[in-house]
């Protein structure tokens, strides 16, 4: 028995070449890429879309706004001081005539400035400034509860992009393997039909499975560079990224009734129908505080003393009261309108609740039927490996037609992707439970408990299916 080189002949040997142009080199391009980019586990990706998405700072720009409006709200307890400042043009001298005397009592000059401090105090609205202290603190509640509305959010998206990234490298890598079966079972069916142990159909088949193959491949290297692409934008990164952390499942979770009842303990969305419902009692609140008096302190000094007339005092100050006796009913109705909205808020609250433990049940339910679906390609893989195994043998014997080992090697492909697939369809969906429960702030926990999938090394994905990919074995001369 001895052995030579597949690539023997200067005829091969351009095919070879021709073959690496059009598949090898654009391969171990998008390869060079992926091996000088940055690694990034989902943990640091994760770290970097809170710190430098736009749509996080933009919702804490609305905490901010909120927490600057409260601290307005709090500022009416205090006085209210103004400067008054006027230069003043009349058509005459004010003067008081007194008959019989020809001439008047001066009063004041056509032109003349008043210039006066003012301050007011509020001592009692009817419950108004605990109103809008109050509404002012449920603003503020609403916009965090947004905020974590938004990354829950953000974190769905990014394991959508991060692991959707993972999922197109193990296909582009599915299909490169495959690229590999076909040009070897090519090759054999050249060499059988040179010998005249098959017809030249067959041969012509297998070369159109490996045109076939090689355009699937590139289609999946231009999905990696389109995921590439996304995971780059939700992270705002300049430089590419490869993703370390590998698709996973998780096998020791909580029962889906667990995670309902994570709904009732600080969902964000829940919170924020909370903060509008606190809102529309201080609205009801307000509007009973316009039936009530509004007191007051008031002080004022002049400040230009000589400008003053004989009638004008040079400091005041007292008390002022301000009561709104009859209005048309217009009060009475406004707390109606009040009231209705805070029993509207109830209601939908109690609706969402519902309905986020359905989406909770929905959610749960795609997890586990994509567990199940990478269970049960764990025995299709090995089927579809052995049959591959089974076809190239018999194809070498004369058995079987290239269509058989075509088909055959079609089938582990589809099997390996969706594999992958299922694995890929856990991990979003599983993001997606996290986010329909409120409990996005724990997936760092949850990933501790994760089992990646098994990563095969790419010669290995087809070995129990092919022989040696670089030697063949042949009579004796």
């Amino acid at each position: 028995m001895q052995y030579r080189w597949l690539v023997n002949s200067p005829s091969r040997w351009s095919s070879v070449r021709l073959l690496s142009s059009l598949f090898v080199v654009p391969y171990l391009a998008v390869a060079a890429m992926d091996s000088a980019a940055e690694p990034l586990s989902f943990p640091q990706a994760l770290e970097r879309v809170r710190s430098r998405n736009e749509q996080v700072m933009a919702a804490q720009e609305d905490v901010n706004q909120r927490l600057a409006e409260r601290a307005a709200a709090r500022g009416i307890r205090y006085p209210n001081v103004e400067l008054d400042f006027e230069h003043i043009f009349i058509n005459d001298v004010i003067s008081i005539k007194i008959d019989p005397i020809p001439w008047g009592l001066w009063m004041q000059d056509s032109r003349f400035t008043h210039a006066n401090v003012k301050a007011t105090l509020p001592l009692y609205a009817g419950g108004l400034i605990g109103v809008a202290e109050d509404a002012a603190d449920a603003r503020v509640a609403e916009a965090r509860a947004q905020g974590r509305t938004s990354d829950d959010e953000l974190l769905t998206q990014l394991a959508e992009r991060y692991f959707g990234l993972c999922l197109a490298q193990r296909a582009r890598d599915v299909y490169a393997l495959k690229v590999d079966v076909m040009e070897r079972h090519a090759y054999r069916a050249q060499r059988l039909m040179e010998e005249g142990i098959i017809a030249r159909i067959e041969y012509l088949n297998a070369q159109v499975a490996v045109a076939d193959a090689e355009r699937e491949h590139q289609s999946a290297a231009r999905n990696v560079s389109i995921a590439h692409e996304g995971v780059r934008n939700i992270t705002v990164s300049d430089e590419p990224l490869e993703p370390s952390t590998a698709l996973f499942l998780i096998g020791d979770l909580e029962s889906c009734e667990e995670f309902q009842a994570y709904v009732d303990q600080g969902h964000p969305i829940l919170d924020m129908i909370a903060a509008k419902s606190d809102l529309a009692h201080q609205g009801v609140r307000a509007q009973e505080a316009e039936d009530k008096p509004t007191i007051y302190a008031f002080g004022m000094h002049e400040l230009i003393e000589d400008q003053l007339t004989a009638l004008d005092p040079t400091w005041a100050a007292g008390l002022g009261m301000k009561w709104t006796l009859f209005d048309g009913f217009q009060t009475r109705n406004k707390v109606k309108a009040a009231e209705a909205v805070e029993r509207k808020v109830g209601y939908m609250r109690q609706k969402i609740q519902r309905d986020l433990k359905t989406l909770v049940l929905k959610r749960y339910e795609e997890m586990e039927q994509a567990r199940d679906a990478y269970r049960a390609l764990d025995a299709t893989l090995a089927l579809t490996r052995e049959n591959l195994r089974v076809r190239n043998r018999a194809f070498e014997e004369g058995l079987a037609t290239s269509v058989e080992v075509v088909d055959a090697a079609l089938s582990h492909a589809r099997a390996q992707l969706g594999r992958v697939k299922a694995a890929y369809d856990f991990d979003v969906a599983f993001f997606h439970l996290l986010e329909a429960c409120g409990r996005g702030d724990r997936c760092a926990e949850y990933l501790e408990r994760a089992v990646p999938i098994a990563e095969h090394p790419p010669e290995a994905l087809f070995s129990q299916a092919e022989g040696s990919p670089t030697l063949e074995t042949v009579k004796p001369e």
